[in-house]
Protein backbone atom coordinates (compact mmCIF):
# COMPACT_ATOMS: atom_id res chain seq x y z
CA UNK A 1 0.00 0.00 0.00
CA UNK A 2 2.67 2.81 0.70
CA UNK A 3 4.43 1.82 -2.31
CA UNK A 4 1.46 2.99 -4.20
CA UNK A 5 1.17 5.73 -2.46
CA UNK A 6 4.96 6.64 -3.24
CA UNK A 7 4.53 5.55 -7.00
CA UNK A 8 1.17 8.28 -7.41
CA UNK A 9 3.10 11.39 -8.52
CA UNK A 10 5.18 9.39 -11.30
CA UNK A 11 1.62 7.33 -12.46
CA UNK A 12 -0.10 10.94 -13.12
CA UNK A 13 2.92 12.38 -14.81
CA UNK A 14 2.58 9.52 -17.23
CA UNK A 15 -0.56 9.34 -17.59
CA UNK A 16 -0.50 13.26 -17.59
CA UNK A 17 2.35 13.32 -20.55
CA UNK A 18 1.16 16.35 -22.99
CA UNK A 19 1.11 14.15 -26.32
CA UNK A 20 1.61 15.82 -29.93
CA UNK A 21 1.51 12.72 -32.10
CA UNK A 22 4.19 10.97 -30.84
CA UNK A 23 5.55 13.43 -28.72
CA UNK A 24 5.40 13.52 -24.74
CA UNK A 25 7.26 16.70 -23.04
CA UNK A 26 8.18 17.37 -19.60
CA UNK A 27 5.43 17.25 -17.28
CA UNK A 28 6.39 21.10 -15.51
CA UNK A 29 3.33 21.10 -13.10
CA UNK A 30 4.56 17.67 -11.62
CA UNK A 31 7.77 18.66 -11.59
CA UNK A 32 7.43 21.71 -10.29
CA UNK A 33 5.03 19.38 -7.34
CA UNK A 34 8.11 17.41 -6.51
CA UNK A 35 10.27 20.07 -5.59
CA UNK A 36 7.38 22.03 -3.37
CA UNK A 37 6.83 19.19 -1.22
CA UNK A 38 10.45 18.26 -0.52
CA UNK A 39 12.34 19.48 2.90
CA UNK A 40 15.62 20.69 1.47
CA UNK A 41 17.95 20.74 -1.96
CA UNK A 42 21.25 21.26 -2.80
CA UNK A 43 23.27 21.70 -6.16
CA UNK A 44 26.25 20.19 -7.44
CA UNK A 45 28.57 20.85 -10.43
CA UNK A 46 28.70 17.57 -12.72
CA UNK A 47 31.00 17.54 -15.39
CA UNK A 48 30.04 16.24 -18.52
CA UNK A 49 29.03 17.14 -21.97
CA UNK A 50 25.34 17.13 -21.89
CA UNK A 51 24.94 17.53 -17.90
CA UNK A 52 26.40 20.76 -16.05
CA UNK A 53 25.02 20.81 -12.62
CA UNK A 54 23.14 18.50 -10.62
CA UNK A 55 20.13 19.57 -8.57
CA UNK A 56 19.31 17.39 -5.64
CA UNK A 57 15.23 17.62 -3.80
CA UNK A 58 15.03 15.42 -0.42
CA UNK A 59 11.89 14.45 0.78
CA UNK A 60 12.12 13.21 4.43
CA UNK A 61 8.64 12.82 4.79
CA UNK A 62 8.75 9.65 2.33
CA UNK A 63 12.70 9.08 1.89
CA UNK A 64 12.86 9.92 -1.37
CA UNK A 65 15.92 11.44 -3.42
CA UNK A 66 14.42 13.26 -6.62
CA UNK A 67 17.92 14.03 -8.71
CA UNK A 68 17.53 16.29 -11.81
CA UNK A 69 20.34 17.12 -14.36
CA UNK A 70 20.04 20.24 -16.13
CA UNK A 71 22.31 21.28 -18.97
CA UNK A 72 24.24 24.34 -19.76
CA UNK A 73 21.07 26.48 -20.82
CA UNK A 74 19.32 25.33 -17.30
CA UNK A 75 17.10 22.86 -18.83
CA UNK A 76 15.99 19.37 -17.29
CA UNK A 77 18.02 16.53 -19.33
CA UNK A 78 17.16 13.41 -16.71
CA UNK A 79 14.69 12.61 -13.94
CA UNK A 80 15.58 10.42 -11.30
CA UNK A 81 13.12 9.93 -8.08
CA UNK A 82 15.10 6.65 -5.88
CA UNK A 83 14.12 5.48 -2.22
CA UNK A 84 16.87 3.48 -0.32
CA UNK A 85 19.26 3.54 -3.41
CA UNK A 86 16.35 2.28 -5.56
CA UNK A 87 15.42 3.70 -8.75
CA UNK A 88 11.51 4.85 -8.61
CA UNK A 89 11.28 6.70 -11.73
CA UNK A 90 13.84 7.85 -14.65
CA UNK A 91 12.91 9.69 -17.55
CA UNK A 92 15.88 11.71 -19.81
CA UNK A 93 14.90 14.26 -22.19
CA UNK A 94 16.02 15.84 -25.59
CA UNK A 95 17.12 19.83 -25.02
CA UNK A 96 13.74 20.38 -26.91
CA UNK A 97 12.19 18.83 -23.82
CA UNK A 98 10.34 16.09 -25.60
CA UNK A 99 10.79 12.49 -23.81
CA UNK A 100 14.23 10.64 -24.74
CA UNK A 101 13.63 7.14 -23.46
CA UNK A 102 10.44 5.71 -21.79
CA UNK A 103 12.16 2.91 -19.33
CA UNK A 104 10.03 1.07 -16.93
CA UNK A 105 11.47 -0.21 -13.92
CA UNK A 106 11.24 -3.14 -11.74
CA UNK A 107 11.15 -3.53 -7.54
CA UNK A 108 14.94 -2.84 -7.44
CA UNK A 109 15.34 0.36 -9.86
CA UNK A 110 16.16 -2.49 -12.84
CA UNK A 111 14.86 -1.47 -16.61
CA UNK A 112 12.20 -4.18 -16.83
CA UNK A 113 9.16 -4.11 -19.43
CA UNK A 114 8.83 -2.45 -22.86
CA UNK A 115 11.01 0.26 -23.17
CA UNK A 116 10.58 2.94 -25.88
CA UNK A 117 13.43 5.32 -27.23
CA UNK A 118 12.52 8.57 -29.06
CA UNK A 119 14.43 10.54 -31.53
CA UNK A 120 14.18 14.10 -31.00
CA UNK A 121 10.99 14.65 -33.40
CA UNK A 122 9.19 12.26 -31.32
CA UNK A 123 9.18 9.25 -33.37
CA UNK A 124 9.84 5.65 -31.89
CA UNK A 125 13.87 4.96 -32.40
CA UNK A 126 13.48 1.55 -30.90
CA UNK A 127 11.23 -0.61 -28.95
CA UNK A 128 11.21 -4.01 -27.08
CA UNK A 129 11.51 -5.74 -23.74
CA UNK A 130 13.66 -5.55 -20.75
CA UNK A 131 14.03 -8.43 -18.12
CA UNK A 132 15.26 -7.52 -15.07
CA UNK A 133 17.99 -4.75 -16.90
CA UNK A 134 18.84 -7.18 -19.79
CA UNK A 135 17.42 -6.20 -23.46
CA UNK A 136 15.52 -9.63 -24.27
CA UNK A 137 14.33 -10.66 -27.07
CA UNK A 138 12.81 -8.65 -30.23
CA UNK A 139 13.52 -5.61 -30.32
CA UNK A 140 12.82 -3.20 -33.48
CA UNK A 141 14.39 -0.41 -34.82
CA UNK A 142 13.06 2.47 -36.82
CA UNK A 143 14.42 5.45 -38.94
CA UNK A 144 13.66 9.39 -37.90
CA UNK A 145 10.42 8.46 -40.71
CA UNK A 146 9.13 5.77 -38.49
CA UNK A 147 9.99 2.96 -41.15
CA UNK A 148 11.35 -0.18 -39.53
CA UNK A 149 14.77 -0.73 -40.48
CA UNK A 150 16.40 -3.28 -38.54
CA UNK A 151 14.71 -6.19 -35.79
CA UNK A 152 17.33 -7.35 -33.35
CA UNK A 153 17.19 -10.43 -31.00
CA UNK A 154 18.51 -10.68 -27.59
CA UNK A 155 19.37 -13.98 -25.49
CA UNK A 156 18.33 -13.32 -21.68
CA UNK A 157 21.70 -12.02 -21.06
CA UNK A 158 21.03 -9.21 -23.12
CA UNK A 159 23.14 -10.15 -26.41
CA UNK A 160 22.49 -9.29 -29.60
CA UNK A 161 22.30 -12.46 -31.05
CA UNK A 162 20.95 -11.44 -34.77
CA UNK A 163 20.51 -8.82 -36.57
CA UNK A 164 18.14 -8.73 -39.93
CA UNK A 165 17.15 -5.74 -42.24
CA UNK A 166 14.50 -5.46 -44.32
Amino acid sequence: MMRLILLMPVLIFLFSCKQNENVKNLDKAWLDYIIRKSDSSYVKPYFRTDFVKACYYVNKKDSTLTQLMKDSADRVRQIIIMKNDVRLFYAQYFSNGNLQAQLPLDEFGQYHGTGIFYYENGEPQSTGNYNHGFKTGEWKVYDEKGKLTATDKFDEHGQLIQQAHP
